[in-house]
């Protein structure tokens, strides 16, 4: 097995915990460092918003919350004129001016428009594995877990007029105690990653896993995802990890056979495409033609 360094922009990574209480300082132009904590919820049902992104606009430092919609965000250099933003699959964005957001202890999230046509119900008969051919690993891709919103996939032509993509599954090594990795499904406009498909926030906690070859799945059988798009991108973005000590750590995305992978560091940046990579990736797909 052959382990490389990181070969693309993102660093080896290092995690820095988040810990966090109320503002308890007035609020500056500009201060070394500023602390927030809040419970996300969904407006429409009041339920927690599990797994939300919480950063500042333009800044890397970001936090998601836990199972119960609670966050704890550790802000540093934080200036007046800063914008807090809360994001889940299927939601509007909500952006607040931190000032504001620091008086704050409870944030809801509208439905996103787009999300709210009726889901239809139905059933396919066929299956069909599509993507990695190879169980084989022997790459590791280091990757950045400090919730920058950044993604790393690939592209697939599912070659169905309407499928189910059912499952996803994929190959990490994780040295972090915990990781949680978000599941994204766009579509491809001009060659690059469009649109969400997704209507819901779809993540999966990885506990320390030193064993590359151990494969995981994002199941979607309960998500309905039915999709007639020619081309999809399936990609991952790694929200955040955890660590009980001060041990450097590490996620990595691995396999064997190489393809053409686009990603990006972060929300606000531009795709890139590399054809070095070597992501195990495979989706299990449902039809019927």
């Amino acid at each position: 097995m052959t382990i490389t360094k990181l070969l693309s922009p993102f660093r080896t990574i290092k995690i820095i915990v988040l810990t966090a209480v109320l503002f308890s300082i007035p609020f500056k132009q500009a201060q070394a460092q500023s602390l927030i904590k809040g419970k996300i919820i969904y407006e429409k049902d009041g339920k927690p918003a599990a797994f939300a992104s919480v950063k500042l606009i333009n800044q890397n430092t970001g936090a998601v919350s836990d199972a119960s919609g609670n966050f704890l965000l550790n802000l540093h250099h934080v200036k007046q004129s800063d914008t807090l933003l809360i994001s889940s699959v299927g939601y509007e964005d909500l952006r607040l001016p931190v000032q504001k957001a620091a008086q704050l202890s409870e944030f809801k999230l509208q439905e996103s428009q787009k999300m709210m046509e009726s889901v239809v119900i139905r059933s396919f008969h066929k299956e069909e594995i599509a993507g990695a051919k190879s169980e084989v690993v022997g790459y590791y891709r280091s990757w950045n877990a400090n919730n920058t919103r950044g993604e790393i996939g690939r592209t697939f032509l599912p070659g169905h007029k309407e499928y189910q993509v059912a499952k996803v599954r994929f190959k990490v090594y994780n040295t972090y105690d915990t990781c949680i990795i978000r599941l994204h499904i766009r579509e491809v406009n001009n060659g690059e990653p469009g649109r969400e498909l997704l209507q819901d926030s779809v993540v999966q906690v990885i506990n320390k896993s030193p064993i590359a070859d151990k494969p995981y799945e994002f199941d979607l059988n309960k998500y309905n995802v039915i999709l007639s798009q020619k081309n999809i991108f399936v990609s991952f973005e790694v929200l955040e990890g955890a660590k009980s000590d001060n041990t450097v750590r590490s996620l990595s995305f691995v396999g064997s056979e190489e393809g053409n992978y686009f990603y990006k560091s972060g929300d606000s940046d531009s795709w890139h495409s590399s054809n070095d990579y070597t992501i195990y990736m495979k989706l299990l797909l449902k039809y019927d033609d």
